[in-house]
C-alpha cells in the first residue's frame, strides 16, 4: 500500500497510519464491498484500540422506524449534558462501507468535548441499497429526531445540527437542503460536486493520497444506480438554487485530499449567499483522518476543538 515515495508534507501521524495499514489486508477497488467493509472495520478497531471504551457517558442503541425500514442509531449522552443542542452524525465510507462501529470512537470524543448528545445513524449502504435509499434514510431519521427532541434528552427548543465525514459530509449537506429546522451543519471533507473537476482531484490523484480516481469511481458505482442524474441538486449541493436558506456551516478540510477543493468552492457559494460559515484546514493529513483519533491524535484534537468552538457560537 505504501510502495511509493511519500509526500514530504505528510505529518508523522500519516506515517503512523501507513505503518498500521501495511499490517492489514490491502484495500482495493477491485475487491467486493463485503471485503472492503471488513478491511475498514479492522483498520478502525486496531487504529483506535487504545481508545475504545473510554466514553464516560451513556451509550444507547435504538431503532427509528421509517416507512421502509427500522434504522439503528447510537445515542451518545455525555456526563453533564447541555440540553440546548443535539447533533445527528452520518459516518463516511463512500456510501458503501463504514458503520456506527467504525466511527464510534470519534463520536465519543465529540460528545465528550461538546457536552452534547450526538446520534450516529446506521443508514443503509450500496450496492445493496443505492441512492436515494440511503439519503431517504438520513432525512427520515433526522426528521424523526427533530420531531421528538425531548425523547433524546434535550429541550424542545434545542438546536439541531447534522455532521458527517466524507460521504457522511455529503449526506449532511444534502439533509440540510431537504429537512426543515436544521440549525447548523459540520461538513468534514465531503464530496459536494460529482463532476470532480476541481484542481485538487488531479493534484492528489496518486495512490499515496488514498482516494484515487478509481476508488471514487468504485464508491459512486456502488452508491448510485444507473441512470442517476449526478448533477441533480438534491445530491450535488453546488447546484442548490437557494443556498441562502442553508444553516451556519463549519468545514473541516484535509490539506492533502482530492476532495479538498470542494469544501473551498462550497464555502465561496455560502459566502456569496450570506450564510455564516468557517473553514478549518488540517495541514499535512489525508482524507479519512477524522475517524482515526488513535492514529491522528493531534489532527483530530484540532478538528474537535474547532467543532467545539463552532458549536459554542451557535
Amino acid at each position: 500500500m505504501n510502495d511509493f515515495p511519500m509526500d514530504p508534507r505528510f505529518t508523522d501521524e500519516v506515517k503512523t497510519f501507513y505503518q498500521l495499514a501495511a499490517t492489514l489486508q490491502q484495500p482495493s477497488d477491485t475487491l467486493p464491498p463485503e471485503l472492503m467493509r471488513a478491511w475498514l472495520e479492522d483498520l478502525h478497531a486496531k487504529g483506535n484500540q487504545k481508545l475504545i471504551g473510554t466514553f464516560e457517558g451513556k451509550l444507547e442503541e435504538k431503532h427509528v422506524k421509517t416507512n421502509s425500514a427500522d434504522i439503528p442509531i447510537n445515542i451518545y449522552t455525555p456526563v453533564n449534558t447541555n440540553k440546548d443542542k443535539l447533533v445527528v452524525y452520518f459516518h463516511g465510507g463512500g456510501w458503501t462501507i463504514g458503520s456506527r462501529r467504525t466511527h464510534q470512537t470519534i463520536v465519543n470524543f465529540l460528545a465528550d468535548a461538546t457536552k452534547t448528545v450526538w446520534i450516529s445513524v446506521e443508514y443503509r449502504l450500496g450496492p445493496e441499497y443505492k441512492y436515494p435509499i440511503w439519503l431517504n434514510d438520513a432525512c427520515d431519521v433526522t426528521r424523526h429526531i427533530i420531531e421528538n427532541k425531548e425523547s433524546y434528552g434535550v429541550d424542545q427548543t434545542a438546536k439541531i445540527g447534522v455532521a458527517g465525514d466524507s460521504a457522511g459530509g455529503m449526506i449532511s449537506a444534502c439533509v440540510s437542503q431537504e429537512v426543515k429546522n436544521i440549525d447548523f451543519q459540520i461538513l468534514i471533507y465531503g464530496l459536494y460536486d460529482f463532476t470532480r473537476s476541481a484542481p485538487s482531484y488531479k493534484e492528489f490523484a496518486d495512490p499515496q493520497y488514498l482516494s484515487t480516481p478509481s476508488l471514487l469511481d468504485w464508491c459512486i458505482k456502488n452508491g448510485f444506480g444507473d441512470g442517476v442524474d449526478m448533477n441533480d441538486s438534491r445530491m450535488s449541493v453546488f447546484r442548490n438554487k437557494s443556498p441562502e436558506q442553508l444553516p451556519s456551516t463549519l468545514f473541516i478540510v484535509a490539506e492533502l485530499d482530492p476532495l479538498r477543493d470542494d469544501s473551498y468552492t462550497y464555502k465561496e457559494i455560502l459566502d456569496k449567499a450570506g450564510v455564516k460559515n468557517k473553514l478549518v484546514l488540517l495541514k499535512g493529513v489525508l482524507h479519512g483522518f477524522f475517524a482515526l483519533p488513535g492514529i491522528y491524535p493531534k489532527a483530530c484534537a484540532q478538528a474537535v476543538d474547532a467543532i467545539q468552538e463552532f458549536m459554542a457560537s451557535i
